[in-house]
């Protein structure tokens, strides 16, 4: 086939798989890439599975991954209709980024009204996914935005953003994302919130904190002075005054609120 001919001139780097045109700045590959992997009805099912030979990656990821470039492309001439279509289109068959796209337009308002519900919806489905699929060389192939649905669909349970606040769900998929992305800021941050609000831990939540601000986050700054403030609080506002000098919008906000609080004890 003339298709599989021209396909041994565009191996695809896999580490690069997940960036946007694959890791290719030629456009003009990319088009012929395009070209030559399908028609109007779609992928053609021979020339893919040779792809994804030759570049020792899932068959199906690939075909996601496609369709989802051709929706980015879609999304940044600002062709609304058609970026969700295909993002739909990529999540239906089983893709976490369709499915985060898709959501964070439901989310945004974008090309269509604001469905919080169904982007809530859309960041659970991506969120129960692997965040890893195995390749056939047992190459581990980073799901494409699986953790970002996880860290979404967090915040929308933490804050009941689309339904009721779920603090359990909020903590499960944080702690999904910390248990794959050891340094992400936001679950540390999270998830030390948590474990002292819902989970009644203080002692493992200002662990998570003070880990968090070795790693330079603000918002462990201000919610370590926060937490301490009770048991110590010449030592806590030394740290809420700190987040607020580093850019806090929390700590700057509630700065005057604790220092009065601290004057009053000191009387």
């Amino acid at each position: 086939m003339e298709n599989v001919k021209l396909l041994k001139t565009y191996k695809i780097d896999r580490k690069k798989i997940n960036d946007r045109s694959f890791g290719i700045v030629n456009k003009k590959i990319i088009e012929e890439l395009i070209e030559v992997t399908s028609t109007e009805n779609g992928f053609i099912p021979e020339v893919m599975e040779f792809l994804s030979k030759q570049n020792k990656v899932p068959v199906k990821y690939l075909e996601n991954r496609m369709v989802c470039e051709t929706a980015h492309a879609m999304n940044s001439q600002e062709k609304y209709d058609d970026a969700t279509r295909y993002f739909l289109k990529a999540a239906s068959q089983g893709s976490a980024e369709g499915c985060f796209f898709l959501a964070s337009m439901k989310y945004l308002g974008q090309g269509c009204e604001v469905n919080l519900p169904m982007a809530r919806k859309l960041f659970e489905r991506g969120a129960n996914m692997e965040p890893f699929i195995e390749c056939e060389d047992e190459f581990l192939l980073e799901n494409k935005n699986v953790l970002d649905c996880c860290k979404c669909l967090s915040g929308f349970a933490q804050e009941g953003v689309g339904g009721e606040i779920e603090l359990e769900t909020a903590f499960k998929y944080y702690s999904k994302v910390l248990q794959h992305k050891e340094n992400d800021l936001d679950a540390i941050h999270n998830i030390g919130i948590l474990q002292c609000d819902l989970k009644k831990d203080l002692q493992e939540g200002l662990k998570l904190f003070k880990r968090g601000m070795q790693l330079g986050s603000v918002e462990c700054t201000f919610s370590y002075g926060a937490y301490t403030f009770d048991t110590n609080p010449t030592d806590a506002f030394k740290y809420i005054q700190r987040a607020a000098n580093d850019g806090n919008e929390e700590a700057i906000f509630k700065l005057d609120e604790y220092k009065l609080k601290l004057d009053s004890l000191k009387k």
